[in-house]
């Protein structure tokens, strides 16, 4: 008996290696134990959210080279925060780099793509790494993909991103024949016929063009639902005062707000960001030269007063800001109150006080070096105030336009109130709600920090896209696409 069993121990222990991995590894997960819950999820980031790549030919020559332009090489970050006078070698580094982000100065020698590798999840989930490790403050997905990947997601199985070059509008970028790809590829090799997207912030307002503008009736029917997190619908105020005088977009250890400013006035995807005025018409959202009441100039969140305001920077700094008037009259064209014919679900953050009002002691045009006061603030996530997202996602509700309502993509949480509506629903997420936590964040800590960004991390909104991923009554049975081509795979 004891013998038998000592005997039983060493069998055991001269069990093959792979075969103890095999053992110590396999774990039961969500997606094994019911491959049919686990809808495809699609990735999509918000502003400077996807890695982009810059693939340079030298003139003459077959070999092509390529480097991170977004974000660069961690010796590039060390030269912007040990360098103030710019001065030497690593500071001609920095230099050119930052002129390299203006998306009209490549040359046709060199094409700047997003990252596409793992079927597009490493260009959405980090934009920054150290080793094996995302930088804290670089994190896109990258906790969303970790949960996912926890309960047997696979990228290229039920996983995707779709990283796009986030300084160009959706007329110019890749990201609606990208996501057409995706969701064709999905449909056409899975088990599944219809995929969940969750965006972020100016992902969604790019994903609204796709929807209401590109996308086929085909294509369409293979999006089960919307998930927009932390969207700017109704635009931001501070996108105005970014364009004007600059803000810290992203940490100043990397890019200074002066440069900032300059780079953000070349690329169109940030006119789409500005206020709306059927949001905040009635609001002053610059104030020059507020401390000479007679050269006192009050620029409110009109479409008139932004492009005039646009107009005059353009005229005064030159070459450097030409064609600010011409991006922001494209922009009105992409009207963001045209309900999309897909289930949204708006996940909106607050409890932050927002900046929706500038004011600059200093007249025109000293204000544009100048550090401005806040004279108004209102709940929001640090850059979205509710309000953005709420008025527009609250008309879309009166609309009704999905083809496929909510209850049927998860009937648990809508059908049972008749008082929501059938296609697009809306949840706020208070920055101090009692279930507010994320990795290395416990409930009770201060989640407000830097909430836009943060909101990707947080349980709540992990659950939440995971709670809808996961329901497997995604069909609307009355909805029948035309079966056409896609014309946007041409």
């Amino acid at each position: 008996s004891l013998r038998k069993r000592s005997l039983a121990r060493g069998q055991m222990r001269r069990l093959p290696l792979h075969l103890s991995l095999v053992v110590l590894v396999h774990s039961d997960t969500a997606c094994e134990r019911s491959p049919d819950a686990c809808e495809p999820v699609i990735l999509v980031p918000g502003v400077m959210g996807s890695r982009l790549r810059q693939h340079t030919r030298v003139p003459g020559a077959l070999q092509t080279s390529s480097s991170h332009l977004w974000l660069p090489e961690s010796h590039r970050l060390l030269a912007r925060s040990a360098l103030s006078s710019r001065s030497g070698v690593l500071g001609g580094l920095y230099r050119s780099w930052v002129k390299s982000l203006d998306p009209r100065g490549g040359s046709r020698w060199s094409v700047v793509e997003p990252d596409r590798a793992n079927w597009g999840v490493k260009g959405v989930a980090c934009i920054l790494k150290a080793g094996r490790e995302c930088v804290s403050t670089a994190k896109v997905f990258w906790d969303m993909i970790v949960a996912l990947e926890k309960a047997g997601y696979r990228a290229g199985s039920n996983l995707f991103g779709v990283p796009y070059d986030w300084r160009l509008a959706p007329t110019e970028n890749k990201l609606c024949a990208d996501l057409a790809t995706v969701l064709h590829h999905v449909t056409n090799n899975t088990r599944h016929r219809k995929a969940l997207l969750a965006a972020h912030s100016l992902g969604n307002l790019q994903l609204v063009h796709c929807l209401n503008r590109v996308f086929s009736a085909e294509t369409l029917a293979k999006v089960k639902a919307l998930v927009a997190i932390a969207p700017p619908f109704g635009g931001s105020p501070q996108v105005a005062r970014v364009l004007f005088s600059g803000a810290e977009m992203v940490s100043r250890l990397i890019i200074s707000d002066l440069e900032t400013r300059d780079f953000a006035r070349q690329m169109p995807a940030a006119y789409m960001l500005l206020p709306s005025e059927r949001v905040f018409g009635n609001d002053t959202i610059l104030s020059l030269g507020t401390g000479d009441p007679a050269a006192r100039e009050d620029y409110l969140g009109t479409a008139a007063d932004m492009g005039a305001l646009l107009r005059k920077i353009e005229a005064h700094v030159g070459p450097e800001a030409s064609g600010m008037g011409q991006a922001h009259a494209a922009s009105l064209r992409a009207d963001m109150w045209e309900a999309p014919p897909v289930p949204v679900v708006c996940v909106i953050g607050a409890g932050v006080q927002t900046h929706v009002s500038f004011g600059y002691c200093e007249g025109w045009p000293r204000s544009m070096r100048e550090e401005p006061c806040v004279l108004r603030f209102e709940d929001g996530d640090t850059t979205v105030p509710v309000r953005s997202a709420q008025s527009v996602c609250d008309h879309w509700q009166r609309q009704k336009r999905c083809l496929s309502p909510l209850s049927t993509v998860h009937p648990q949480r809508y059908r049972a109130e008749p008082f929501r509506s059938e296609c697009v629903e809306v949840v706020h997420l208070h920055c101090k709600g009692h279930t507010m936590e994320a990795e290395g964040e416990p409930r009770g800590g201060d989640h407000c920090t830097e909430y836009h960004q943060r909101i990707l991390h947080k349980r709540p909104t992990i659950d939440l896209v995971q709670s809808l991923a996961f329901n497997v009554n995604a069909l609307e049975p009355r909805y029948s696409a035309r079966a056409q081509q896609a014309s946007e795979l041409s």
